[in-house]
């Protein structure tokens, strides 16, 4: 950091440097821009005042060598003013007569005829031309004077020009050389330039000298905005010796005190929050993200509790539990099974992405019979294979391999195990189990705590569930026989027809009574009596199918609902019911022997009725039939047997 810290210092200082030295040249090109132009106006405009100077002396000249009579002597004249004007840059001087001149006087000297297209301009027009020409090497200003005959002034031209006033009598033609102004303008910015150089050299040390506190203030200041912004609240602190004691100073003081500020804040919500969802998320020393991370898990641990508690069935909560671990999570093997009051284990979900076999499950079957065969059950904590492998002796793909000594066999896994107990009720009641290969057990070992996050808010609710089973099961479910009760056929039973409608089945209704079942608990005690109705329910259960339902309907009678028979099915099926409870001899205490037998009555629906409690109606009337009969007897219903007009 602190190299950082320097190369950013540096590279701050060469930015601001350069962009003066810059802006200070840029600004010097154009005051030289600005010096050059304004010292060559003022040396032309000074070249045109030389010029009407000497334009005005050569007229007068020439005008008082004429009232002298000695107008033949203009070229020594001339001569002599050429030779003075070279002092102030006049490279040449000549003189051209106009045409009315030479009429009247003839032609003078051959210099004095015009030979370039300016001079004829200039005589014919009687307009003044001026002419700059620019080369690398030189710098020449031209002028083109016309003299015009005039009747004012000191001297009348026209007393000895026969012209009329205005008439062009001649020219003057004057050359000046400025290319010595041009060096003089070039010495001066060169002199101005060194100057510059010098001013430039000063103020870059001065600028090290005052500056570089304030801009490696400045950069640490900017370094600590960056580490502010990416959560790194003790990288964002600044070194406060050595500041500057003034506002820039009381700045970084101010932005210290900030991120204590709000790494005491950050560090406090992600304490209350770990708090709230019972475990703490892996930490970083990136604050802002830890606290998002913290806050977004409260955020779907809440998200998760608050539709599991609208669940209606632990069913739908297992479910939920199951998509968190494999959608959300991405575990791909797991299992989660429950231990039930008998203290055997079954299983609720199982997630393979191998085939595991016709028991579809990753343990031996000696933990389903024996729950406290299963480790995370018996001590009710976590069980982990990637620190003590072979740990679980149950698990199904544990491989004994030789040792490399051949001497004994070690226990080496195919596959890793994390299983979590989940408490219910204050004690064991569920067991997940995480099936992983080696190469993602960190993941697997960072991720544990958010699963059991989840798995702490999923217990109470899947324990409210399991007691509003119990509890529903108990309204519904015979204490005595372990059947169904009267309860559960009102409210199946139109579930239970719909069903057989919507297949287009038959539904078989037994309607089952004891023979002289009074007899038993007059002369025997209730008792007894309790125990001849639990043999009865016991074969009455063994003699029809798992998806058949049987049912104490009161007292000494037995209902049994056979789900999707073929016609005539229900007789067979009685028939057995009776045989088995007529062969089958009860003993009880005292070395009694009873031989019971049973009268039962079969309707079938919608063969007989298209009404489900008439159906039942109709099977009691054959249960009286039978009875009637000589009772240990099956009677089918038919029309006959009902004497009513109407159910």
């Amino acid at each position: 950091m602190f190299l950082k810290n320097k190369k950013l210092n540096k590279s701050l200082k060469i930015k601001i440097i350069s962009r003066i030295i810059i802006l200070l040249v840029v600004l010097f090109v154009i005051i030289d821009i600005i010096f050059a132009l304004s010292f060559r106006q003022e040396s032309i405009g000074e070249a045109k005042i030389r010029s009407k100077t000497i334009a005005k002396v050569v007229r007068d000249g020439l005008t008082s060598l004429m009232v002298m009579g000695v107008i033949q002597n203009r070229k020594i004249f001339i001569q002599r003013l050429k030779r003075a004007s070279k002092q102030v840059d006049i490279q040449d001087i000549s003189i051209i007569r106009g045409n009315s001149v030479n009429k009247q006087f003839g032609p003078g000297f051959k210099s004095e005829k015009p030979t370039t297209a300016d001079e004829k301009y200039v005589l014919a027009s009687g307009k003044k031309l001026e002419k700059l020409d620019e080369t690398f090497n030189s710098v020449r200003y031209r002028v083109i004077i016309p003299y015009k005959a005039t009747s004012t002034g000191v001297v009348d031209c026209l007393i000895c020009h026969k012209v009329k006033s205005g008439t062009v009598l001649g020219a003057i033609s004057l050359t000046m050389n400025l290319t010595s102004v041009r060096v003089a303008t070039f010495w001066t910015i060169v002199q101005t330039s060194i100057i510059f150089l010098a001013f430039l050299i000063i103020l870059v040390l001065a600028f090290f000298k005052f500056l570089s506190p304030y801009i490696s203030l400045f950069q640490k200041i900017e370094s600590g905005l960056e580490n502010l912004k990416d959560g790194e609240m003790d990288a964002a602190l600044i070194d406060e010796k050595g500041l500057p004691e003034d506002e820039a100073g009381k700045v970084a003081k101010t932005l210290n005190e900030t991120s204590k500020s709000l790494k005491e804040i950050l560090s406090d919500i992600n304490s209350k929050v770990s708090t709230l969802i019972g475990y703490t998320v892996l930490k970083t020393d990136n604050y802002l993200k830890d606290t998002i991370k913290i806050i977004n898990e409260l955020v779907r641990i809440y998200n998760f509790k608050r539709v599991i508690e609208k669940d209606r069935t632990k069913k739908d909560i297992i479910k939920r539990i199951e998509s968190i671990i494999r959608d959300y999570m991405c575990f791909e093997n797991y299992a989660i099974y429950e231990v039930g009051d008998n203290n055997k284990m079954s299983i609720l979900a199982v997630g393979s992405k191998i085939n595991l076999g016709k028991d579809d499950m990753w343990c031996d079957r000696s933990s389903l019979e024996d729950a406290d065969a299963c480790r995370a059950k018996r001590t009710g904590g976590d069980v982990d294979s990637v620190n003590f492998p072979c740990i679980c002796p149950n698990f199904k793909f544990n491989v004994p391999e030789e040792d490399e000594s051949g001497t004994g066999k070690t226990c080496n896994e195919k596959y890793n195990y994390y299983c979590v107990p989940i408490y219910i009720g204050g004690k064991v009641g569920m067991v997940l189990q995480l099936i992983f290969d080696s190469d993602v057990a960190d993941f697997v070992h960072w991720m544990i705590p958010y699963i059991k996050g989840y798995l702490a808010e999923a217990s109470p609710v899947i324990e409210s569930r399991k007691l509003m089973e119990l509890l529903k099961e108990q309204s519904i479910v015979d204490q005595l026989t372990g059947l169904y009760n009267r309860r559960y056929l009102d409210d199946s039973s139109e579930n239970i027809v719909a069903g057989i409608k919507r297949r287009g089945t038959n539904l078989g209704i037994l309607m089952l009574d004891i023979d002289h079942f009074k007899e038993v608990n007059d002369k025997y005690g209730h008792d007894n009596g309790d125990i001849v109705l639990k043999s009865v329910a016991k074969h009455i259960r063994k003699s029809i199918r798992s998806s058949d339902i049987a049912i104490r309907f009161g007292g000494e009678e037995f209902i049994a609902l056979l789900i999707d028979i073929r016609q005539g099915e229900g007789l067979e099926i009685a028939e057995k019911i009776r045989k088995a409870v007529e062969s089958s001899p009860l003993e009880i205490p005292g070395g009694v022997v009873l031989k019971k037998t049973i009268s039962i009555g079969v309707c079938e629906f919608p063969a007989d009725t298209e009404k489900f409690w008439q159906a039942v109606k109709y099977a009691d009337v054959a249960m009286y039939e039978a009875k009637e009969n000589g009772r240990n007897k099956v009677a089918r219903f038919t029309k006959d047997m009902w004497k009513d007009e109407e159910y």
